[in-house]
């Protein structure tokens, strides 16, 4: 199987048209419709259904589209990754960063630091919260964005924003109809939550919060890895949480994203760093991290 096998397959599902799909890649339509064939023999399953009037996806090819996305996501990573080694040099700044910090706050650091000459390099990575604690004590990273409160010895920690948390369901769910979803109704529902970039603080925060209403939630099966999360929800009866920010992921996904009512749990982002480092790049960067929040803040 071949990246431009999977790319001709992703312009098709967004086009819904075989001809325009081809323009989109400079290409004959035959010889989009043949990678399709030879995609479909591999993997064994039909993907496409195609009439006289229009092409659409069949529920594999639903499934498959979703998981093609994250191998783009992946080489698009690793792309960046390397040209960040590349460039950055033996000075560059090791910085981790949860889902939500990624999108609230690294981001526009990157667009600040693009107009800002000289600045460190900074090697960039999303990891969950008890990864990165580990890495910070370990010396393996110099700056990470958190889940916190942040109890350890040897790290310090600065808070410098909060995030609801959001429930998701899949389209078939009996609450994917509702804009919000109260304890009360949830009490009989299970659960699952994502592992990576939360760590258990997800659920911690969300048992308390329900529990300050009486109400006691049932786990489907334990924590999830964010690799099955959505098709764990597309298979089970079970409500997910997770931020908000990453629930307009799964939004665009075709979830249904609620809020909890009447009072939302959140996650505190934290931006830690060991204790023993006072190098100057380090505090510089902890200092930029707090005035973004602080924009960020007046913003919401």
């Amino acid at each position: 199987m071949e990246l431009r096998q999977l790319e001709i397959f992703r312009a098709i599902a967004e086009e819904r048209h075989f001809g325009r799909a081809a323009r989109r890649l400079f290409l004959a339509q035959p010889s989009v419709s043949q990678q399709l064939q030879r995609l479909e023999a591999e993997v064994g399953v039909r993907l496409v259904h195609r009439s006289s009037r229009r092409v659409w996806l069949t529920d594999a090819g639903e499934a498959f589209l979703r998981e093609v996305e994250r191998v783009f996501a992946d080489v698009d990573r690793a792309v960046r990754v390397a040209r960040q080694v590349a460039a950055a040099g033996a000075g560059a700044l090791r910085v981790a960063t949860n889902y939500p910090g990624s999108r609230l706050l690294i981001l526009p650091l990157l667009e600040r630091l693009r107009r800002e000459e000289p600045h460190p390099g900074l090697l960039l990575r999303e990891m969950g919260t008890p990864d990165q604690l580990a890495a910070l004590a370990r010396g393996d990273l110099d700056v990470g964005l958190v889940y916190g409160p942040i109890e350890h010895p040897d790290l310090a920690a600065r808070h410098l924003l909060d995030v609801p948390v959001v429930a998701t369901v899949r389209a078939g769910h009996a609450l994917a109809g509702q804009a919000t979803v109260s304890y009360g109704e949830i009490a009989g529902q299970r659960y699952i939550t994502g592992y990576q970039g939360g760590g258990t603080r997800i659920e911690e925060v969300l048992l308390a919060e329900a529990a300050r209403h009486g109400v006691r939630l049932t786990p489907a099966r334990g924590l999830s890895d964010l690799s099955s999360y959505l098709l764990e929800l597309e298979v089970a009866d079970a409500i997910g949480f997770s931020s908000a920010i990453r629930g307009e992921q799964h939004r665009a996904s075709g979830m249904h994203v609620l809020r909890l009512t009447p009072t939302e749990p959140s996650l505190e982002i934290h931006v830690a760093w060991h204790r023993r480092g006072d190098e100057p790049s380090v505090n510089t960067l902890v200092e930029q991290l707090t005035e973004l929040a602080a924009e960020a803040r007046r913003g919401a």
